[in-house]
């Protein structure tokens, strides 16, 4: 295949094409309705130029391309997906929304196996506080308090079954801790790892992770697989409707 030493820009029908190609995969997602960002844009044609040959880097405008933005769990933009070759198709190596220059290097540098995978930003957005002032963090579950604590609560109760070694797991942590903070004494927001309780994983046939179950009175009400924010909130505010 030929060296591109810039990135290419694709969309919604040609992606696969880019993804075809035997190269790692540096895909970044940005917004065109958003102010440009003239640091991270040079930080990616330096990347393009400097990687050619090792990776390959491709940008999608997520504003003209919605499909692409929702099959990477509409990450904020702007976002890095690092893809590698699978067993079958792409498999995403590392992900992240709200991204800098710094950010788009060390995300680059994981993908080649060049450096450590980057930690999660834990405040790209500012928790609110509880009604007394104090944190409300999300509760961990295991296989031996899962019924005690979700399947016997008087309120609904969203489960986010993650694994430590799973990048969009920690990419969607903070808004799971969000999420825990606004809807205290409404909703119960839970954790249960699932390498360390695979009984109750397999019980709710959790293949794929992060895998989130919002249970109302016992019962499942709503499944989402992936790290997307926008569907979890809706998934919470769907339970706190009245019961049809």
């Amino acid at each position: 295949m030929p060296v591109f030493d810039t990135p290419i820009h694709t969309d919604d029908n040609n992606l696969n094409k880019v993804l075809a190609q035997p190269l790692p995969i540096a895909l970044f997602l940005n917004d065109s309705r958003q102010k440009p960002d003239t640091p991270l844009d040079d930080a990616i044609n330096t990347i393009a130029k400097k990687k050619a040959g090792m990776v390959l880097v491709a940008r999608v405008d997520v504003a003209a391309n919605p499909k692409t933005h929702a099959s990477y769990g509409s990450l904020p933009t702007p976002a890095v997906v690092t893809l590698v070759k699978g067993t079958i198709g792409r498999k995403v190596k590392s992900q992240a929304g709200n991204i800098r220059p710094a950010d788009a290097r060390a995300h680059v540098d994981y993908l080649l196996d060049k450096g450590p995978l980057p930690t999660p930003k834990q405040t790209e957005a500012p928790q609110a506080s509880a009604s007394n002032g104090s944190s409300v963090r999300p509760q961990t579950v295991t296989d031996s308090s899962f019924r005690s604590v979700v399947l016997n609560s008087k309120v609904p109760v969203l489960v986010d079954f993650w694994a430590a070694w799973c990048g969009p797991c920690r990419m969607i942590a903070p808004e799971v801790d969000r999420l825990a903070q606004e809807y205290a004494g409404r909703v119960k927001v839970v954790k249960l790892n699932v390498d360390e309780n695979q009984r109750t994983a397999n019980q709710f046939q959790v293949r794929s992770i992060p895998t989130f179950l919002l249970f109302r009175d016992g019962q499942v009400l709503e499944r989402q697989v992936g790290a997307n924010p926008r569907v979890l909130r809706d998934m919470i505010e769907e339970s706190l409707l009245p019961a049809r």
